[in-house]
């Protein structure tokens, strides 16, 4: 843009000087032509007329160069504007969308807080922990805190996922060396019907869930155990 800039202004000047010079030399050739004004005082006068043509091309010439000069730098000032602006939106959009996060995470936060509110409660009094449809997956109270239990451990290591604390394989080595405890195991079994109903296709609890399904099949594997 600066370059296309500085070539027109260059071109423009050139022109102009070109024309000034071909009409001094024009009109010089038509004065000393004509036999009325070949005289020693008309060449004086054409002399004195020539050097003050002479001198008010070169002021034009500078004036001309001065206002190219003068629009470059104004051209220069506006598009260092622009930059600035746009630099300045930037910021602003990047700041936006980081406050954006910052309060998505805490009311993630909030809610996870009154998920694991709820289970200690449960956990803490028999008759509330049948109102959760995981009392039927278990045949005694113990157990049924056990799953319990089970739902806020992977429910943790949902949150660290989803926050991005792990990578996907730090996440399936986290898990494979949980689902070497039993009751675990024997949960993420007895579950899995309920989270394929509720999360069947895509998304990023799915991904999670094929990630869990992966360490507990490498664990079961290795342990010779039924899937």
């Amino acid at each position: 843009m600066a370059m296309s800039s500085h070539m027109r202004e260059a071109c423009i000047l050139g022109i102009t000087t070109l024309a000034a010079c071909a009409g001094s030399a024009g009109l010089t050739m038509l004065l000393t032509s004509l036999p009325a004004i070949q005289s020693p005082a008309t060449s004086n006068a054409g002399q004195a007329y020539g050097a003050a043509a002479a001198a008010t091309s070169v002021v034009v010439l500078i004036y001309i160069a001065r206002t190219f000069r003068h629009q470059n730098d104004e051209a220069r000032m506006h598009r260092e504007v622009l930059e600035a602006q746009t630099a300045e939106l930037c910021l602003q959009r990047e700041s936006t969308q980081g406050q954006h996060k910052t309060v998505r995470r805490s009311a993630e936060a909030a809610v996870r807080a009154r998920h694991i509110q709820l289970l200690e409660m449960a956990i803490n009094d028999p008759a509330l922990m049948k109102c959760w449809p995981i009392y039927g997956l278990a045949d005694t109270d113990e157990q049924r805190k056990q799953y319990l239990y089970c739902n806020l451990i992977m429910s943790h290591h949902y949150m660290c996922y989803e926050l991005e604390y792990v990578t996907d394989e730090e996440l399936e080595e986290s898990l494979y060396h949980a689902f070497s405890n039993d009751i675990l195991r024997n949960f993420w079994k007895a579950s899995r019907p309920g989270r394929n109903r509720s999360t069947p296709h895509g998304g990023h609890m799915r991904k999670f869930y094929d990630l869990a399904e992966l360490s507990y099949a490498r664990q079961s594997e290795e342990r010779g155990v039924a899937r």
